[in-house]
């Protein structure tokens, strides 16, 4: 249950939007009825430049974390992924290395939202014992698979994700993963498995292009942005 934001280049409207999207989110107050509608539980993100990466990791709340958000408007990189978080697997949100985005060899940053089953994936037999263990959320997992799909070339890595993507998730299930690695190189890939309007509200996911910025976002994201927003294809490349 998260929001996400995607950049090449940089734009302080897009940020300011993320961090209302997670005080706010209306759509996940529909897709998620009975349960808060904001997005608490820590936040993070990575800020990728030629010769520099940037990351950093919070379990605030975003609305909460004015050194954090000032610290992103003034290091920003090139390619700019951002994640705000509320958890579905209850005493995960307690520690920090479950915030996103997930660093994969200093070569990978993954965000992902989504319902998949843990129970469902693959991963390396010390993650699986971290998530048994209930200090690792699904996330590492999902992370993993996005590793093993992950190739030079963005738009072959988003196509194997979306792949991926259809093959795990359930019947009624949505999920968004955005990534980006240490080259610039960037991408995402979602779906919506025989959605309800409330499921597919929610996981859909948005492109926008203005002003020499391109980005895709989760829906409340382009919501509260209120710009040229399109949905995005099912998968692609920044």
């Amino acid at each position: 249950m998260c929001r996400m934001l995607l950049m090449k280049g940089f734009s302080e409207d897009l940020v300011n939007a993320l961090v209302e999207a997670a005080r706010d989110d209306p759509y996940g107050a529909k897709r998620w009825k009975g349960k808060e509608p904001n997005h608490p539980d820590g936040w993070g993100f990575v800020a990728i430049e030629d010769e520099k990466v940037i990351e950093r990791r919070s379990i605030k709340a975003i609305w909460e974390d004015e050194e954090g958000i000032d610290f992103f408007k003034k290091n920003f990189g090139y390619v700019n992924l951002a994640h705000v978080r509320k958890t579905s697997i209850k005493g995960t949100e307690a520690h920090p290395q479950n915030v996103q985005p997930v660093g994969l060899l200093n070569v990978l940053w993954v965000g992902y939202n989504g319902t998949i089953d843990p129970s469902t994936l693959d991963a390396p037999r010390p993650i699986k014992r971290m998530m048994n263990s209930g200090n690792l959320a699904d996330t590492a997992a999902v992370a993993w698979a996005v590793l093993e799909s992950y190739s030079d070339d963005p738009l072959v890595t988003a196509m194997r994700v979306k792949g991926w993507l259809e093959e795990f998730l359930p019947e009624g299930g949505g999920a968004a993963i955005f990534f980006a690695d240490a080259y610039g190189n960037a991408g995402y890939a979602w779906e919506c498995k025989a959605c309800r309007k409330e499921e597919l509200d929610y996981y859909k996911i948005f492109l926008y292009e203005a002003g020499g910025v391109k980005a895709v976002a989760s829906s409340t994201v382009a919501l509260k942005h209120g710009g040229k927003w399109e949905e995005a294809p099912k998968y692609g490349s920044l």
